[in-house]
C-alpha cells in the first residue's frame, strides 16, 4: 500500500480541515483533540469524521534506513477520552515524498485510550505496546503543506519543533518576492506566528535583483480562514502587505485574481 504525502496532505486539510469547520456541533471536549500533534518524533493527526475520530499515527524508528511505522486508529469520545474501536499497525518506509505501508498490518487488534492533561497536551496510552507511555504530544495546528496562489505558493513544514514557511509572492512592481519565516504555533489563538527573522529575497524574470537578510523586527500572521484558505498578514517588514493562498485540494477560485 502506497500513500504520498500528497495523498496524507489531503487527508489532513481536504477531510481534517474541513471536518473542523463543517461540524460546528463539536463539543468543546471534541474540538481540544482535533489537532495535528507531535511529540519526540511522532507526529500524530486527531480529526472528527462522521461523529468519529480519526488518529493518524507516524514515526519514522530509523533516519537513516528510512524505516518506521504508522498507526491507525477510529476512536470515540466517552467521558473525555478518545478510546478506540479499531487499531492497526503497519510497517513503514519513509522515503523520500511518500511513506510506504508494509502490504499487511503489523497487528489489527490493538487497543488505546487518548486523554488530555491539565497542560492541554495529548496523552497516547497504548495498551497493545505501551509505546508511547510516558510521552506527551503538544498541538502545531493545521498548517502544513504547499498553499498555491495566482503566480504565488507558500510552503509550510514542520521540523525541530517549529515551523519553516517559505513564501513567493507577487508585489505591486511585477517582481516576485521570496520570505523565509521561522514561526511558532499559538494555540490559544489557532495562528501561526512568524517573529523574529526574515529574508526577504526579490526576483525578476527568476533572476534575482535585491536581498534583505536577517530582519530581526518581522512580523507575520498565519491563519486558515472559513473558506479553508491560508491567510497571511505581512505586518513587518515593509513589501507584499499580504496574500490569501487555496487550500490545494478544494480548487476553489482564487480570491486574489
Amino acid at each position: 500500500m502506497k500513500k504520498s504525502v500528497a495523498l496524507i496532505l489531503f487527508l489532513i486539510l481536504a477531510l481534517s480541515v474541513l471536518s473542523a469547520f463543517a461540524e460546528t456541533d463539536l463539543s468543546e471536549t471534541a474540538k481540544a483533540f482535533d489537532n495535528v500533534w507531535v511529540g519526540e518524533g511522532y507526529h500524530l493527526d486527531a480529526y472528527s469524521e462522521e461523529g468519529r475520530f480519526i488518529i493518524e499515527i507516524e514515526r519514522c524508528e530509523d533516519v537513516g534506513a528510512g524505516t518506521g511505522f504508522v498507526w491507525e486508529y477510529k476512536a470515540n469520545l466517552q467521558d473525555s477520552e478518545l478510546r478506540t474501536v479499531s487499531a492497526l499497525k503497519w510497517p513503514a518506509t519513509f522515503e523520500n515524498d511518500e511513506v510506504l505501508e508494509g502490504e499487511r498490518p503489523i497487528y489489527d487488534d490493538g487497543e488505546a485510550v487518548f486523554t488530555l492533561d491539565e497542560q492541554g497536551r495529548l496523552v497516547w496510552n497504548d495498551m497493545r505496546e505501551h509505546v508511547a507511555d510516558g510521552l506527551t504530544f503538544t498541538a502545531i495546528g493545521r498548517f502544513e503543506g504547499t498553499w498555491p496562489g495566482v503566480n504565488a505558493t507558500a510552503d509550510i513544514t514542520w521540523a525541530d519543533d517549529h515551523y519553516t514557511i517559505y513564501l513567493d509572492v507577487p508585489n505591486e512592481k511585477g517582481q516576485v518576492e521570496s520570505y523565509l519565516y521561522n514561526g511558532t504555533y499559538n494555540r490559544e489563538r489557532d495562528t501561526l506566528e512568524a517573529i523574529g527573522t526574515c529574508d526577504v529575497i526579490t526576483y525578476v524574470n527568476n533572476e534575482e535583483t535585491g536581498r534583505v537578510t536577517g530582519e530581526d523586527t518581522v512580523e507575520a500572521v498565519f491563519t486558515v480562514n472559513e473558506q479553508h484558505r491560508l491567510v497571511w498578514e505581512n505586518q513587518w517588514p515593509e513589501g507584499v502587505p499580504g496574500f490569501v493562498f487555496d487550500n490545494p485540494y478544494d480548487m476553489m477560485p482564487d480570491s486574489n485574481g
